[in-house]
């Protein structure tokens, strides 16, 4: 059912401060946006904007209510699912108990169909049915970075084995491997395939970085085809490095992250898949 993250959605306290990071960053190009109504996943409206680099999309948000966003951080908001056929996957999400924020889905400014879960079936995680237009309306897709696709979201959760059977029961998923965290004072991760797409759920061994409940979305991997050859122009774009070279993850994946002081406070790696 899911084929592909469209997007991670960002919120921002600046729009134009964060599409011109992304320019700057990753070669994103500002695909179009506009204002949001008040609604659901935006409750006091605003405007956003949908920035492509590479094979993907960004979407940010800057919210009309602002009390509690950092000036300085890019926070996690949403992941956009794509699917086939938005209301075949809606009847048959809603037969396994999913509930949804809406009767029916919109339809934004870039021409997506777009239905957002109840965040009360999905652990507290805000997440999205994405439906792409028929014929894209982007001539420019392919520009920036050369990100292929995005591999997953990674939440921290409060109890890993409890996160994952979630995954596997709701969603079908098949837990394909984990092990040992190197953050959040150690701890254990765990990695869920559900259709053609993957989540990394963390369990922090400091209980200071546990979630008092529900998922916490943490980061989002990048894939690339080679991580040390993708270090270099990054650099020159003005980004660093939390290390100086990838590390290699429970299930073969090359993980390199970024130095969060040059990625606007948000957690994001480029990955690299094994063979």
């Amino acid at each position: 059912m899911f084929e592909k993250i469209q997007h991670i959605g960002y919120l921002t306290p600046n729009l134009e401060s964060a599409i011109a990071w992304f320019e700057r960053s990753f070669g994103g190009v500002n695909g179009g946006g506009g204002p949001l109504p008040k609604g659901y996943a935006v409750p006091s409206g605003g405007r956003n904007a949908y920035v492509r680099f590479g094979q993907v999309e960004a979407e940010i948000i800057e919210p009309e209510d602002k009390e509690g966003l950092s000036q300085d951080i890019l926070t996690m908001h949403h992941v956009g699912y794509v699917v086939a056929n938005i209301e075949q996957s809606m009847e048959a999400l809603k037969a396994k108990g999913f509930a949804f924020a809406a009767d029916a889905p919109i339809t934004n400014v870039v021409g997506q169909q777009v239905l957002y879960f109840d965040a009360d079936t999905t652990n507290g995680a805000m997440m999205h049915l994405t439906q792409l237009p028929a014929a894209s309306i982007d001539t420019r897709v392919g520009e920036g970075l050369k990100i292929d696709r995005i591999i997953h979201a990674g939440y921290l959760v409060k109890d890993l084995d409890e996160a994952i059977a979630w995954y596997v029961n709701n969603l079908e998923g098949t837990h394909i491997g984990g092990g040992a965290s190197r953050a959040f004072g150690g701890g254990r991760n765990a990695f869920v395939n559900f259709g053609r797409v993957q989540v990394e759920l963390i369990e922090p061994g400091d209980p200071a970085f546990q979630p008092a409940d529900g998922h916490n979305m943490d980061h989002v991997g990048y894939v690339v085809g080679d991580v040390t050859a993708c270090m270099g122009e990054c650099q020159a774009h003005g980004l660093r490095f939390a290390s100086e070279s990838p590390v290699t993850n429970p299930i073969g994946q090359q993980v390199l992250y970024f130095d969060t002081e040059t990625s606007l406070g948000s957690r994001m790696h480029l990955t690299a898949l094994p063979g």
